[in-house]
């Protein structure tokens, strides 16, 4: 269990038996109101620590507590030493760039004098906490005339929400070869087909994901391999992340944006829905400890279309296709972190429907029966590693739902069949006369036993 604390005390205790681990707990100057992050981001199947404090510092630790490099966000930016962080969001992680390496992604809001604000996003290199491209990028800037603002003592940190990793390019076909790249660095293709000047891509041409920033009743949307920034006004102010779903059934991705005054809006887009590339658990995508995008992250779990297509299944077992991918270079030299500890429930609840463990990354299919009888059924499919890190994906079926028509069938073709063999049989004409008792030269005397008296 990781667990930051107002008093800048970083601990990492044994879940178990709830005692502090060697080297721990770390401090820092600042208070931590921020989740911390953990991942493989230099692949050595060792999991870093990302943490971000009020003040705006961002620090790489390893597993042992040792510090592999720390930014100071405000310095890189401040305008003044009067300059203040008053809100920041929680890191999310993803290879904004599409180079194959991940990439820290935070979002702070400044107070510049005199009483200005200013919105910064920041995008690092998670191995080396260098800035990417062209961020940090002043997104939003807005100047306060209130005299009574002051940050002091009494001010509470402004949680801000999360910015949304997603790729919105209209051509994702790299993904199923990005997740097979086996290491942390991926080469772009170079030979894919020129497009019509007059219509450009839609997302943009420059690779890599796109970061979703809610500011205000607006919305951001931000190429990470270009920069290029479009501004959607929603109307109202949106104070939560922005979730990313196939909602229309249109095989298409949409955003979804919900407001202060409790309406949600779904923005459509052409950007073809895949399972490793949707945001739809809140600010996390799975459960516990999932704050890395889809395909980015170092190892990962998905249902192959197969078994995605929303079906009345009529029988028994259901059967279900799942692909599991490691991208950690070193992983092939640990085999005792080739661990992936599969379990398929139902929804979110305990009921386990099939638990297995596999040593290799790939494809499989598996089946699995649901005792609960007819019904429909959100199936989730949940992936753990050794370390503890969690990664699903879910579908949803019918299962047995419409099983009357099979029992309906099953008595009506019984019945016909013997209907039609019955007519068949009584259309043809029957002799029920021996032939040779009336064809004996004793006239129909012989009975059966031999031959009857005179």
């Amino acid at each position: 269990v990781l667990m930051g604390t107002s008093m800048g005390f970083l601990y990492v205790m044994d879940a178990r038996n709830l005692f502090a681990k060697d080297n721990w707990p770390v401090q820092f100057q600042y208070g931590i109101e921020s989740r911390v992050v953990v991942e493989d981001v230099r692949g050595d199947t060792n999991l870093e620590i990302f943490v971000a404090d009020v003040a705006g510092n961002v620090f790489c630790l390893d597993h042992t507590g040792k510090k592999i490099w720390h930014r100071n966000l405000l310095l890189s930016v401040a305008s003044s030493d009067d300059s203040e962080v008053i809100g920041s969001s929680p890191m999310v992680l993803g290879d904004v760039d599409g180079d194959g390496t991940l990439d820290l992604v935070i979002f702070l809001k400044i107070k510049t004098p005199p009483h200005g604000y200013s919105r910064f996003l920041f995008v690092l290199s998670a191995d080396s906490g260098k800035d990417h491209g062209s961020f940090p990028m002043n997104i939003w800037s807005k100047r306060n005339t209130r005299k009574d603002d002051i940050v002091g003592e009494d001010f509470v940190h402004e949680k801000i929400p999360p910015p949304l990793l997603v790729d919105m390019h209209g051509d994702q076909d790299h993904i199923s070869s990005y997740i097979k790249r086996n290491g942390t660095k991926w080469s772009k293709t170079t030979n894919k087909p020129k497009q019509d000047n007059s219509k450009s891509a839609h997302g943009g041409s420059a690779y890599g994901l796109h970061i979703v920033q809610p500011i205000d009743t607006h919305l951001l949307i931000v190429e990470g391999g270009s920069g290029c920034v479009q501004n959607i006004e929603i109307g109202e102010e949106i104070l939560s992340m922005v979730q990313a779903d196939d909602v229309h059934g249109t095989n298409k991705l949409d955003l979804v944006v919900s407001t202060v005054a409790g309406n949600v809006v779904t923005l459509e887009s052409e950007a073809p829905f895949h399972p490793l590339n949707v945001w739809n658990n809140g600010e996390l995508r799975s459960r516990t400890n999932g704050a890395v995008h889809g395909y980015s992250a170092s190892q990962g779990i998905f249902v192959h279309e197969v078994s995605r297509q929303f079906r009345d299944i009529f029988g028994v077992y259901v059967p279900v296709t799942f692909e599991i991918f490691d991208n950690r270079p070193n992983i092939r030299n640990e085999p005792d972190k080739r661990k992936y500890s599969v379990e398929i429930r139902e929804g979110t609840s305990r009921l386990v429907f099939l638990g297995k463990d596999y040593d290799s990354p790939g494809v499989y299919t598996e089946r699995f029966y649901i005792p609960h009888g007819p019904g429909y059924y959100e199936i989730s499919v949940i992936l753990k590693t050794s370390h503890g890190l969690v990664y699903e994906d879910a579908f949803h079926i019918g299962y047995n739902v419409n099983y009357m028509d099979g029992f309906g069938l099953l008595l009506w073709l019984p019945l016909t069949i013997a209907t039609v063999a019955i007519f068949i049989m009584g259309s043809r004409k029957t002799h029920w006369d021996d032939d040779d008792y009336h064809g004996d030269s004793r006239h129909g005397k012989q009975g059966i036993l031999g031959n009857l008296p005179e």
